[in-house]
């Protein structure tokens, strides 16, 4: 029997020290990024003008203040080239912020800074009440840019 575990011991020790150049193998591909917040918004059919002149004016304005602050690095907006169908995605807000703990750092901060730019508190869920009539925030995600080796 003790013949058995010390031969048992051995072959597990081996198998450790085997198993080390296996974990060293492992490359990483990739380096990671920034973090993006991607907005899925459904415009609805006809309301294209309406909404694209909300975001020419005072999302614009709100965005490139949270830019100046530092808040945001960047932030994008794209449209597809079909409109879709009825609960499908036909613009994307993204947003791109330096980390997960810079974004979640300057969260009341920006909040702050959007009250000065934009307007009181009630006028901005006036504002949200009166875009639900022409466009659907269809979902929302967070996202960590890959930046390949």
């Amino acid at each position: 029997m003790k013949i058995l575990r010390n031969v048992l011991l051995m072959i597990g020790g081996l198998a450790a020290v085997g198993s080390v150049p296996v974990i060293a193998q492992v490359h990483k591909y990739f380096n990671p990024g920034t973090i993006w917040e991607v907005s899925m918004i459904e415009i609805s059919s006809g309301m294209d003008q309406k909404y694209l002149q909300h975001l020419d004016t005072s999302f614009k304005k709100s965005e490139d203040a949270q830019v100046k602050a530092g808040f945001l690095k960047s932030y994008k907006i794209l449209r597809t080239l079909d409109n879709g169908g009825t609960g499908t995605w036909n613009l994307l807000i993204l947003r791109e912020y330096a980390s997960l703990a810079a974004m979640e750092a300057n969260t009341e901060k920006a909040d702050a800074l959007s009250l000065l730019s934009d307007s009181t508190a009630d006028e901005q869920m006036k504002g949200y009440e009166d875009r639900s009539k022409y466009r659907t925030v269809v979902g929302r995600k967070y996202a960590r840019e890959l930046i390949l080796k």
